[in-house]
């Protein structure tokens, strides 16, 4: 295929992988709306099938590769079937330290409340993940708490203890 007086590659496998995934997208929106149209049937359903649907938006572009365009490094290819486990001691740490907090942050959700374990997590997560500066663990924890919890109780009549929110 020529355009602009380059030749690009298409992937044909890729193009219509992504196209099924597209129609299944609109195909669930649509039957979905069919269904109900009331708040409470499209509050996760719609917003996710915009998201992927922008997703497939910006993939698309990508499987079109310029013909021309010469692949002169090849490094060891990734197989996504045998991934490899980190071995660098600060990376064993880091995942070592965040399974620990999961564990804490899931026996912590009933004894300090949903809010303050949500926040505590996001923030020790920022940190084990490398963030210093602390205006910015502090907000976006504070907002992933926000968003979890009254998301949570937007979407389910659970009755979660918390203790701010």
């Amino acid at each position: 295929m020529r355009f602009r007086g380059n030749e690009y590659r298409v992937d044909g496998g890729h193009v219509l992988f992504v196209s099924l995934i597209a129609a299944a997208i609109i195909w669930y929106l649509f039957d979905a709306r069919g269904v109900s149209t009331s708040i409470n049937n499209l509050l996760l359903i719609q917003p996710v099938a915009i998201f992927a649907l922008a997703m497939v938006v910006l993939i698309i572009p990508q499987l079109f590769v310029r013909a021309d365009k010469v692949v002169e490094e090849k490094e060891e290819e990734y197989d996504p079937l045998a991934p490899k486990l980190p071995t660098d001691r600060v990376q064993v740490i880091k995942m070592l330290t965040l399974g620990a907090a999961l564990g804490v942050f899931v026996f912590a959700l009933n004894v300090i409340g949903f809010d303050i374990a949500i926040f505590l997590f996001a923030a020790a997560t920022m940190l084990v993940c490398g963030e210093r500066r602390p205006l910015h663990i502090i907000a976006f924890s504070a907002a992933v708490a926000v968003v979890a919890i009254y998301g949570f109780r937007a979407l389910m009549p659970y009755p979660m203890f918390t203790a701010i929110l």
